[in-house]
């Protein structure tokens, strides 16, 4: 019997985390279920963890390195559910999340897809907070995005798999990866999809010292980003008017990075590069003068060692 959805699991050397997201999985009540884990090329292949469930609803499939969307993109393929929905290797699915939003595609066939709300813990369970969505049309959802205010996350999307073919699914762009699900979601909303909000925590995002993120490879990822976005500017005009707030959020994210990390110059160039399209952000200015002033005192500091 065809499963009522497919979950999709790209992993990438995730030993540590890879039990956990497949008993959050196993214990989904009321629905049956497919887990499709997609080996994104590992070196430490997670087969024996696998193997150990003795679970048949889940698959394991190995494919050569080829970046998140790309695992992505072989899940779906070989999803038998009509829908689908994600899981990171390091995130939890929450109990009861598959049964609740797959009640809001049984209300309406119009529905292409359900998002919900997302909490962030430390990976102790301490709880950071809890993200909240609301009802909001396409042009909404991508300012939302924009702005850096994302209410459609891959944390808690459900989706018709008829729509993700329409789209062509996730980027095959290794440089993407990390950013893959965002340049998807913008093509989404173009699309105009019928997205139905359904109240609720439903997934636990989880902060950890090996979060992508925090990487510079997801850095880069971000300027990969931005030339996608002009890309589809060009194809769909109505997104040009929301590019300088995309690239705001995004320098000033790459600010905050560098500055975070102890790259202060790095920092300072990149606030001034967000203050080319927002002039008028007394924060970034803020964000700005302290990198300056660290730079400078940094620079202070080795011309003085450099007299001794």
């Amino acid at each position: 019997m065809k499963p009522e959805v497919s979950i999709i699991l790209p992993y990438f050397e995730g030993q540590r985390w890879l039990r956990r997201a497949i008993q959050c999985v196993q214990v989904q009540e009321e629905v049956s279920w497919e887990l499709i884990v997609v080996d994104d090329g590992s070196v430490n292949t997670p087969e024996a963890i696998i193997n150990e469930t003795d679970d048949s609803r889940i698959k394991y499939i190995y494919i050569d390195h080829s970046g998140k969307g790309g695992a992505l993109n072989r899940g779906v393929q070989e999803a038998d559910s009509d829908i689908i929905c994600f899981l990171d290797q390091d995130d939890i699915m929450l109990p009861r999340r598959l049964v609740t939003q797959l009640m809001a595609f049984k209300k309406s066939y119009a529905v292409d897809g359900v998002y919900s709300d997302y909490e962030r813990r430390h990976e102790n369970g301490d709880l950071i907070d809890q993200v909240f969505s609301s009802p909001e049309d396409p042009w909404e959802s991508i300012h939302s995005m924009a702005v850096g205010r994302n209410s459609v996350t891959m944390q808690t999307l459900m989706l018709k798999k008829s729509i993700y073919e329409k789209l062509e699914g996730f980027s095959n762009d290794p440089d993407m990866t990390g950013l893959d699900d965002l340049e998807f979601f913008v093509r989404l909303f173009l699309y105009r999809a019928h997205l139905v909000y359904e109240p609720g925590v439903v997934q636990c995002w989880v902060k950890h010292n090996q979060n992508f993120s925090n990487s510079a490879s997801f850095q880069n990822a971000r300027l990969c980003w931005l030339k996608r976005l002009s890309e589809l500017a060009q194809q769909h005009p109505m997104l040009s008017s929301e590019l300088k707030h995309f690239r705001f959020h995004t320098y000033g994210m790459r600010g905050l990075h560098f500055l975070e990390t102890g790259r202060a110059e790095l920092a300072l160039a990149e606030f001034q590069k967000a203050l080319h399209f927002m002039p008028w952000s007394a924060n970034t200015y803020y964000l700005l003068i302290k990198s300056a002033i660290i730079a400078g005192l940094r620079h202070l500091r080795a011309h003085i060692s450099a007299g001794f």
